[in-house]
């Protein structure tokens, strides 16, 4: 089955190359910007059609040209199996375009004997990062796999790294790297993975807890939120004010929030007039 055109100014250019014009209506203002060095070139005319109006291509080599500098495989794209940002770079020059879902690469530390158990196939984390000081992992891969135990989602890198001296509990710790995914917390919420403990540890600021209701919404009743016994010291000593003011949409919205973890973090960033950069529950407030 052949396919067709990659969108619609690929199908406009695909009618304009065959036919050499079309109903000037058919082409959206979006489309139109798109043709506007071709307008400006006199490569494609506007003109009058009995009781409407057409474009018209006056130069097909110059069309022919504009085609292979927008779409380089051609307007039906590239026939070849790619992976998803190879086909973007190989249909339009950009691997940021690309289309459809991307394998989840999930970054992960385990202690305390953590593994993953399958029927009775088992991945030990623990050991991996025992000899590696970490695992990486295919979403796709684990999906079906579970662990049970306590698991940590960790905002931020350097915490991450140093999770097992902050938080000795935690059997498994995922790089959540700002926002976690949707299929992430689909597979946290599986029927598999409902032996687990989840922890957060955020930012503590409005997008961390807004980020922490999310969890909770996926995994209700076995999430809770990481609350260092000196987190109020930490606000008023490392505060940072800039974390509120680029974000007093989401903090207005969470003032109204019933959750008492967040009502809590809420009422120290109200009166101290900061946000706290989760690194600095690393920091020892006795030195």
């Amino acid at each position: 089955m052949k396919s067709g055109p990659l969108d619609s100014l690929a199908r406009h250019l695909a009618t304009l190359s065959d036919s050499s014009s079309l109903p000037a209506s058919s082409v959206s203002k979006a489309d139109r910007q798109r043709l506007r060095t071709l307008f400006d070139a006199g490569v494609i005319e506007e003109v009058r059609s009995g009781a409407g109006r057409r474009l018209v291509v006056t130069n097909q080599t110059a069309l022919r040209a504009f085609v292979r500098s927008l779409y380089p495989s051609g307007l039906e794209g590239s026939k070849g199996d790619l992976p998803a940002r190879s086909r973007a770079v190989a249909e339009r020059r950009d691997s940021k375009k690309t289309i459809g879902k991307r394998p989840t690469i999930l970054l992960v530390r385990g202690f305390n004997g953590c593994a993953f158990q399958k029927d009775e196939s088992q991945l030990s984390v623990a050991e991996w990062t025992r000899s590696a000081g970490v695992a990486s992992l295919c979403l796709d891969a684990i999906a079906e796999w579970q662990c049970r135990g306590t698991l940590g989602l960790v905002e931020n890198l350097e915490t991450f790294w140093h999770i097992e001296g902050i938080a000795p509990f935690v059997d498994l710790a995922i790089y959540a790297e700002g926002r976690i995914g949707a299929d992430v917390l689909d597979w946290l919420s599986s029927p598999g993975m409902i032996g687990t403990r989840v922890v957060h540890f955020p930012d503590y600021d409005p997008v961390g807890m807004d980020e922490y209701l999310r969890i909770k919404r996926a995994c209700p009743e076995r999430t809770e939120l990481f609350r260092p016994p000196d987190l109020e010291k930490l606000f008023t000593r490392y505060g940072k004010a800039q974390l509120l003011h680029d974000n007093s949409a989401v903090l207005a919205r969470l003032r109204k929030c019933a959750d008492s973890e967040v009502r809590y973090v809420v009422e120290l960033m109200d009166r101290f007039g900061v946000g706290l950069e989760q690194e600095a529950i690393m920091i020892d407030l006795t030195l």
